[in-house]
């Protein structure tokens, strides 16, 4: 049982990078040289939070049938990460994402290297 909360941190870690990649890609998709910074993190979020909610409700469930397993080795990795993806989808993506991306709004789009509010298409 030693080895039980790294094992939970990688899956969970991966899950939310995967989610949080979702969402920066939807924020960029939205941040045109003529789109407002914030209004694209906004509407960048919003397009993706029913995609990613869906997903964490499902990973929820799929966790909590672990709970109804015999072994404690299935219940309690079960538990875990049921609870830590209920935590991950409202107060990682529901609060940190919007409160951390608001006030870098002016670089959640742009590249490395160039400017995101450049007037013609990003160039190398």
């Amino acid at each position: 049982m030693g080895r039980l909360p790294l094992f939970m941190f990688i899956i969970l870690f991966g899950l939310s990078m995967d989610h949080h990649i979702f969402v920066f890609s939807r924020v960029r998709e939205r941040r045109s040289p003529g789109t407002d910074a914030r209004e694209a993190v906004v509407a960048g979020i919003a397009a993706s939070a029913g995609v990613v909610t869906s997903a964490a409700v499902i990973m929820t469930g799929v966790f909590s049938v672990f709970v109804t397993l015999s072994a404690i080795e299935y219940k309690m990795p079960g538990t875990g990460m049921a609870v830590a993806v209920l935590v991950d989808a409202t107060v990682a993506r529901g609060v940190l994402l919007p409160a951390a991306m608001s006030p870098l709004a002016e670089r959640a789009g742009a590249l490395p290297g160039r400017t995101a509010t450049s007037g013609g298409p990003l160039r190398r």
